[in-house]
């Protein structure tokens, strides 16, 4: 099957610089059957981010969508895309659905889907939006927590859909035996993030245990400049056993993940997904959860949840941890069991050859196939 992958605007699939969506359309394609007889559509860029057909279209500065399908229409018809997956926008996916009628069209989100509209005009804006879900020849969400509340939301759409998640190379990733006594905290500048909160549960912590350490990695630091300067303040007390840093390139993110002891993710608002839990879990943390949106199905029964998302509960779950190292050896190794079985690339067979629980990309690859032939049926039908 040829498939064609299409980016959002602002999107180069290039190598050193691709976003979380770029990063999953990489990892996706990376352990497909249909690796070789995939193109991925992008604006211009450099290297791309893995040895993949990229066809690059032109950078438009309005109506980014209309551009997109068109483009998608001019490559159908040279190059003979059998199956489109457009990424996370509903209005481009159904618009390229509509200039390509004999091609089936599935998007691809990684958040949760926005709710029906309320207010003035409401009752005509979701009537469209219903419509658009209705072009589309199938839908993969990121999490059983963003396909619940779709399916709350949207119960008029009949559209074909599936639980699709991140995948990983653990093949890059290798925990260190013996872990440094630090609590790691990465994550997004925002007030979501609970990361506040985090600050004032470490610096509790980190007085009555004055051999570990704390490091908060942060991005996206220039949104919310006051909420960066109030975790700063908050940690101040804590001296150099607490550190901030942004700016960090992911090989660090990785290499601090690979040794941390504990690592936190205290997300207050339901996480679509939580990709920094399972790059905790990968890199052989013990991981202490909010357990928020997506962020249960990552860890299941190998986290320390959260009572609250508060300086006394996190300073009490760290304490929890901190004493008993047996514990944080149970988290880290059952928390490493159970995300390489279940977000892993590529099948991995047994010792009798069977494979237990599908790869990421073989679900993926699978539903692509069950679409395809899902409207290669109905074209048979008419045409008969």
């Amino acid at each position: 099957m040829k498939i064609l992958q299409a980016l959002p605007g602002r999107m180069q699939f290039e190598s050193g610089k691709a976003n979380s969506i770029e990063l999953c359309v990489s990892e996706w394609i990376s352990g497909s059957r249909f690796r070789q007889s995939t193109s991925v559509l992008a604006e211009p860029g450099r290297e791309p981010l893995i040895d993949i057909d990229v066809q690059r279209r032109a950078s438009a500065q309005r109506l980014t969508s209309v551009h997109i399908a068109a483009s998608i229409r001019r490559l159908v018809k040279a190059r003979g895309y059998e199956l489109i997956a457009s990424q996370q926008h509903v209005s481009t996916a159904a618009l390229i659905a509509v200039l390509n009628r004999g091609v089936p069209v599935v998007l691809q989100t990684h958040n949760f889907i926005d709710p029906p509209a309320r207010g003035p005009g409401a009752t005509l804006k979701n009537l469209f939006r219903a419509w658009e879900f209705k072009q589309l020849s199938g839908m993969t969400l990121i999490s059983e927590a963003t396909l619940r509340q779709f399916e709350r939301d949207w119960p008029q759409v009949s559209t074909p859909r599936q639980v699709i998640p991140n995948g990983f190379d653990f093949q890059a990733w290798s925990p260190a035996a013996e872990r440094e006594k630090t609590v790691l905290v990465v994550a997004r500048t925002h007030p979501t993030k609970g990361i506040l909160e985090a600050a004032a549960g470490l610096r509790t912590f980190l007085q009555d245990f004055p051999d570990w350490r704390a490091s908060f990695i942060l991005s996206d630091t220039q949104s919310h400049p006051d909420y960066l300067a109030a975790i700063r303040d908050a940690l101040r007390p804590c001296g150099r056993r607490a550190e901030v840093l942004t700016g960090v390139a992911f090989a660090e993110v990785k290499r601090r993940t690979e040794s941390a002891a504990i690592s936190l993710v205290p997300s207050i608002w339901a996480e679509p997904f939580g990709r920094v839990a399972l790059e905790a879990h990968a890199g052989g943390a013990a991981l202490i959860s909010s357990g928020t949106g997506g962020l249960r199905e990552i860890s299941g029964d190998a986290a320390w949840y959260l009572e609250s998302v508060s300086g006394p509960a996190i300073a009490v779950a760290l304490q929890q941890l901190a004493r008993d190292a047996s514990l944080r050896a149970r988290l880290a190794r059952s928390g490493e069991e159970r995300v390489r079985r279940l977000f892993r690339l590529s099948d991995v067979p047994d010792d009798r050859g069977r494979i237990a629980t599908p790869s990421v990309c073989r679900r993926l690859d699978d539903f692509f196939t069950r679409i395809y032939e899902a409207r290669a049926k109905i074209a048979q039908t008419h045409s008969a």
